[in-house]
């Protein structure tokens, strides 16, 4: 460890360099493991009724199974935390429509086929006080997941990708 006292143009490059080198990896660390915020896969998540797995994405799901529980949504929530997402599932294909009454937050909207993402309604937004847009994909879709706004681009999920559910208890 180098004096305090020692006078920087006495100090070995090497010596400064490691001095500089170690706090900046350090921080790198520290903003790395703040950059994976939120409840992760496999860790206690805010949903426990499965998971949906897109390419190497696991996602806890809240799965929505009465009329009045599809009527709400995530309508009247705070948030939904990363890694997390509230699945709608259809007894066959249809074009469903999704609004934004009392929401909070802004979501990304992936409409699933036949075990395969058709599309992706990308940072849905709410609207403060009012019911906000209605969605709808142009293509059928017999399940429909909501994630957090920006986790669709933020993971590169895109349309044609493979959807593999595993739901608790079934």
């Amino acid at each position: 460890m180098l004096s305090a006292l020692v006078p920087r143009d006495s100090i070995p490059e090497s010596a400064a360099r490691k001095r500089v080198a170690r706090p900046a990896w350090v921080l790198g660390l520290i903003l790395a493991l703040l950059a994976c915020g939120g409840e992760r896969p496999g860790s206690a998540g805010e949903f426990d009724d499965g998971w949906i797995k897109i390419g190497d994405q696991q996602i806890a799901l809240e799965i929505v199974r009465t009329p009045d529980e599809q009527r709400l949504g995530l309508g009247n929530r705070d948030s939904l935390d990363w890694g997390n997402g509230m699945l709608f599932q259809y007894d066959k294909a249809i074009f469903p429509k999704f609004w934004m009454k009392d929401m909070r937050f802004d979501i990304d909207i992936l409409w699933i086929r036949d075990g395969r993402i058709v599309e992706i309604s990308n940072q849905v937004p709410h609207v403060p006080g009012q019911n906000g847009p209605t969605v709808s994909p142009r293509i059928l879709a017999d399940s429909v997941l909501e994630v957090p706004a920006g986790f669709a681009q933020a993971n590169r999920l895109h349309p044609g990708q493979i959807v593999k559910l595993e739901i608790f208890g079934e």
